[in-house]
Protein backbone atom coordinates (compact mmCIF):
# COMPACT_ATOMS: atom_id res chain seq x y z
CA UNK A 1 0.00 0.00 0.00
CA UNK A 2 1.70 3.22 -0.97
CA UNK A 3 -1.32 5.87 -1.04
CA UNK A 4 -1.92 7.38 2.56
CA UNK A 5 -5.88 6.81 3.33
CA UNK A 6 -7.26 9.87 3.95
CA UNK A 7 -10.55 10.03 6.11
CA UNK A 8 -13.14 12.38 5.87
CA UNK A 9 -15.75 12.09 8.47
CA UNK A 10 -19.12 14.69 8.78
CA UNK A 11 -16.70 17.01 11.05
CA UNK A 12 -13.06 15.80 10.69
CA UNK A 13 -10.34 14.65 8.58
CA UNK A 14 -8.16 12.29 9.20
CA UNK A 15 -4.92 12.64 7.24
CA UNK A 16 -1.33 12.22 7.17
CA UNK A 17 1.00 14.06 10.17
CA UNK A 18 3.55 16.93 8.50
CA UNK A 19 6.69 18.59 9.96
CA UNK A 20 4.73 22.01 9.90
CA UNK A 21 2.26 20.09 12.80
CA UNK A 22 4.77 20.75 14.98
CA UNK A 23 4.14 23.69 16.66
CA UNK A 24 0.14 22.54 17.15
CA UNK A 25 1.82 18.74 18.34
CA UNK A 26 3.80 21.09 21.65
CA UNK A 27 1.19 23.28 22.30
CA UNK A 28 -1.42 20.74 22.67
CA UNK A 29 0.67 17.69 24.35
CA UNK A 30 1.77 20.44 27.28
CA UNK A 31 -1.21 19.27 28.45
CA UNK A 32 -0.44 16.94 31.20
CA UNK A 33 -3.84 15.98 31.84
CA UNK A 34 -3.23 14.19 28.17
CA UNK A 35 0.26 13.47 27.95
CA UNK A 36 -0.59 11.11 31.51
CA UNK A 37 -2.94 8.98 29.67
CA UNK A 38 -0.34 8.21 26.73
CA UNK A 39 2.25 5.48 27.42
CA UNK A 40 4.65 7.03 24.98
CA UNK A 41 4.65 11.35 25.51
CA UNK A 42 6.62 12.99 28.02
CA UNK A 43 5.75 15.84 30.47
CA UNK A 44 6.65 18.28 29.32
CA UNK A 45 6.31 18.08 25.84
CA UNK A 46 8.91 20.23 23.71
CA UNK A 47 9.30 21.21 20.00
CA UNK A 48 12.35 18.03 20.04
CA UNK A 49 9.66 16.22 21.33
CA UNK A 50 7.46 16.60 18.60
CA UNK A 51 10.41 16.33 16.22
CA UNK A 52 10.53 12.35 17.89
CA UNK A 53 6.68 12.20 17.84
CA UNK A 54 6.47 13.05 14.05
CA UNK A 55 9.43 11.04 12.79
CA UNK A 56 7.54 8.50 14.64
CA UNK A 57 4.52 8.71 13.24
CA UNK A 58 4.58 10.53 9.56
CA UNK A 59 3.67 7.94 6.93
CA UNK A 60 6.01 4.96 6.53
CA UNK A 61 5.43 1.41 5.97
CA UNK A 62 1.34 1.64 6.01
CA UNK A 63 1.26 -2.13 6.18
CA UNK A 64 3.13 -2.03 9.56
CA UNK A 65 1.00 0.82 11.35
CA UNK A 66 -1.04 3.82 10.19
CA UNK A 67 -1.43 7.28 11.77
CA UNK A 68 -3.70 9.96 11.37
CA UNK A 69 -3.28 13.59 12.25
CA UNK A 70 -7.27 14.71 13.16
CA UNK A 71 -8.68 17.88 12.26
CA UNK A 72 -11.61 20.19 12.78
CA UNK A 73 -12.42 22.83 10.69
CA UNK A 74 -8.10 22.63 9.25
CA UNK A 75 -7.00 22.33 12.66
CA UNK A 76 -5.38 19.96 14.36
CA UNK A 77 -7.24 18.62 17.35
CA UNK A 78 -5.86 15.31 18.06
CA UNK A 79 -4.51 11.90 16.87
CA UNK A 80 -5.22 8.25 15.93
CA UNK A 81 -2.97 5.47 15.01
CA UNK A 82 -2.67 1.92 14.87
CA UNK A 83 0.79 0.02 14.63
CA UNK A 84 1.70 -3.60 14.77
CA UNK A 85 -0.91 -4.27 11.72
CA UNK A 86 1.13 -7.47 10.99
CA UNK A 87 1.09 -9.10 14.39
CA UNK A 88 -1.32 -7.42 16.74
CA UNK A 89 -2.60 -4.51 15.58
CA UNK A 90 -2.83 -1.90 18.80
CA UNK A 91 -4.94 0.93 19.00
CA UNK A 92 -4.10 4.98 20.65
CA UNK A 93 -5.38 7.79 20.69
CA UNK A 94 -5.65 10.94 22.18
CA UNK A 95 -7.71 14.59 21.94
CA UNK A 96 -7.19 18.48 22.85
CA UNK A 97 -8.97 18.39 25.95
CA UNK A 98 -11.32 21.06 25.06
CA UNK A 99 -12.68 19.10 22.61
CA UNK A 100 -13.30 15.84 25.08
CA UNK A 101 -16.73 14.63 25.81
CA UNK A 102 -18.24 16.01 22.33
CA UNK A 103 -18.46 13.19 20.50
CA UNK A 104 -15.32 13.87 18.49
CA UNK A 105 -12.92 11.06 19.26
CA UNK A 106 -16.08 8.81 18.76
CA UNK A 107 -16.39 9.90 15.22
CA UNK A 108 -12.45 10.25 14.28
CA UNK A 109 -12.00 5.86 16.21
CA UNK A 110 -14.86 5.10 13.99
CA UNK A 111 -13.66 6.54 10.88
CA UNK A 112 -10.31 4.66 11.44
CA UNK A 113 -12.08 1.30 12.81
CA UNK A 114 -13.97 1.55 9.82
CA UNK A 115 -11.21 1.82 7.05
CA UNK A 116 -8.92 -1.19 9.66
CA UNK A 117 -11.76 -3.61 10.55
CA UNK A 118 -14.21 -3.57 7.57
CA UNK A 119 -11.78 -2.07 4.48
CA UNK A 120 -8.67 -3.54 4.91
CA UNK A 121 -10.02 -6.26 6.38
CA UNK A 122 -7.86 -6.76 9.97
CA UNK A 123 -9.51 -9.48 11.50
CA UNK A 124 -8.80 -7.36 15.21
CA UNK A 125 -6.89 -4.54 17.09
CA UNK A 126 -6.20 -4.24 20.54
CA UNK A 127 -6.49 -1.51 23.17
CA UNK A 128 -5.56 -0.24 26.39
CA UNK A 129 -6.42 2.10 28.67
CA UNK A 130 -4.84 3.00 31.92
CA UNK A 131 -7.87 2.08 34.57
CA UNK A 132 -7.96 5.95 35.99
CA UNK A 133 -9.01 6.80 32.47
CA UNK A 134 -12.65 6.20 32.28
CA UNK A 135 -13.43 8.30 28.92
CA UNK A 136 -11.16 6.50 26.91
CA UNK A 137 -12.77 3.19 28.15
CA UNK A 138 -16.54 4.20 28.27
CA UNK A 139 -15.25 4.98 24.64
CA UNK A 140 -13.78 1.43 23.29
CA UNK A 141 -16.66 0.00 25.10
CA UNK A 142 -19.34 2.28 22.73
CA UNK A 143 -17.03 1.34 19.97
CA UNK A 144 -17.94 -2.25 20.93
CA UNK A 145 -14.62 -3.28 22.12
CA UNK A 146 -14.56 -6.11 24.85
CA UNK A 147 -13.07 -5.85 27.95
CA UNK A 148 -10.33 -9.00 27.80
CA UNK A 149 -8.32 -7.67 30.99
CA UNK A 150 -6.20 -6.36 33.25
CA UNK A 151 -2.53 -5.67 32.85
CA UNK A 152 -0.01 -3.22 33.86
CA UNK A 153 1.46 0.03 31.63
CA UNK A 154 4.27 2.66 32.02
CA UNK A 155 3.13 6.30 31.02
CA UNK A 156 6.48 8.45 30.46
CA UNK A 157 4.66 11.64 31.96
CA UNK A 158 3.79 10.07 35.29
CA UNK A 159 6.09 9.06 38.11
CA UNK A 160 8.49 5.80 37.26
CA UNK A 161 6.54 2.80 37.65
CA UNK A 162 3.72 1.16 36.49
CA UNK A 163 0.09 1.79 36.30
CA UNK A 164 -2.98 -0.93 35.85
CA UNK A 165 -4.34 -0.55 32.74
CA UNK A 166 -7.43 -2.49 31.02
CA UNK A 167 -7.12 -4.25 27.70
CA UNK A 168 -9.80 -4.43 25.19
CA UNK A 169 -10.08 -6.32 21.71
CA UNK A 170 -12.56 -5.62 18.85
CA UNK A 171 -13.27 -7.60 15.54
CA UNK A 172 -14.90 -6.76 12.31
CA UNK A 173 -18.14 -8.40 14.01
CA UNK A 174 -18.22 -6.11 17.31
CA UNK A 175 -17.22 -2.90 15.54
CA UNK A 176 -20.57 -4.33 12.95
CA UNK A 177 -22.50 -4.97 16.14
CA UNK A 178 -21.82 -1.71 17.82
CA UNK A 179 -22.80 0.24 14.72
CA UNK A 180 -25.77 -1.22 14.14
CA UNK A 181 -26.68 -0.81 18.34
CA UNK A 182 -26.35 3.13 17.68
CA UNK A 183 -28.20 3.34 14.77
CA UNK A 184 -30.93 1.21 16.67
CA UNK A 185 -30.72 3.62 19.84
CA UNK A 186 -30.69 6.47 17.09
CA UNK A 187 -34.18 5.86 15.38
CA UNK A 188 -36.17 4.95 18.95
Amino acid sequence: MTTFPRLRTASLTLREWRETDAPRLVELLQNQNITRMLASQPHPFTKADAEVFLQRFMPGDLGHAVNWAVELQGVVIGGVGVGYLQHTPDLAFWLAEEKWNKGVMYEAVSAALNYLLLEREVPSICADAFSDNAGSQALLKKLGFVHTGRNEGRSRARLAGTYPTEEFRISPRDFIAAQQLRVQEAAQ
